[in-house]
């Protein structure tokens, strides 16, 4: 057969019932560590916003948070618990890992953030509505969809969910060393997406609608403060 006869559904290695039972028996593992993992994920805009503006200092707190999430999900849901239904899991698990080395490594190695450079508010805005879709919306896009609810995902637990809260919180960095933390969670929401794709899930537009709004609001030139 030509390689312009196959489909994305001809890569797919598992089974769409079998995705789903792997994020079910994941989160029934490690309940109810959900619990505290949500709960560090809504502290970090909170960090960042408590005095009303970007607090870019906060960063420092948040970024090493992310950075324990992303290789935990590496580690445990990627390449332990994906990896026996895709071999190839592994490679997104080592991106995973990567991302969490580059999280920890920009919170202490990036300079204070210059105090003539802010971030526009149409990136503040839009960087805050996709880390609240990442926490409420993509949960209800499995049941709405028809799909169990312990298949949704979740952030700070679950990658989709994770990388999509990710790239909402680096429209709101003010410098340029937040374009070295683009790749890994953008590539991750591409890769996710063709695989919903393939499984014919109706949500599958979702995630690369709010991830590709985040990645402009994060391109978005940072502003000279008065």
């Amino acid at each position: 057969m030509p390689w312009t006869g196959y489909t994305l559904n001809d890569f797919l290695l598992f089974a769409p019932e079998t995705y789903q039972r792997l994020f079910i028996r994941y989160h029934e593992a490690i309940w109810p560590l959900q619990i505290p993992a949500v709960i560090a994920m809504l502290v970090i805009p909170w960090l960042i916003l408590r005095r009303g503006g970007v607090e870019p200092r906060m960063m420092r707190i948040a970024l090493p948070i992310l950075a324990v999430v992303w290789v935990w999900i590496g580690t445990d849901f990627l390449y332990q618990r994906y990896g026996e239904i895709n071999w190839a899991a592994v490679w997104p698990a080592a991106g995973f890992m990567l991302q969490g080395v580059l999280l920890l490594a920009t919170a202490f190695a990036e300079p204070e953030q210059p105090p003539d450079v802010r971030v526009p508010p149409a990136a503040r805005d839009a960087g805050l509505l996709v880390m609240a879709a990442a926490v409420i919306l993509l949960p209800l896009a499995a049941p709405l969809s028809g799909r169990p609810w312990l298949s949704a995902e979740l952030v700070g637990v679950t990658p989709d969910a994770t990388a999509l809260f990710t790239l909402g919180l680096l429209a709101l960095k003010p410098l340029r060393l937040r374009l070295l933390l683009l790749p890994v969670p953008l590539l991750w929401c591409l890769l996710s997406t063709l695989t919903q794709i393939a499984m014919d899930w109706p949500d599958a537009w979702i995630l690369p609608a709010l991830a590709a709004a985040a990645v402009a609001a994060t391109l978005l030139p940072r502003e000279k403060a008065d």
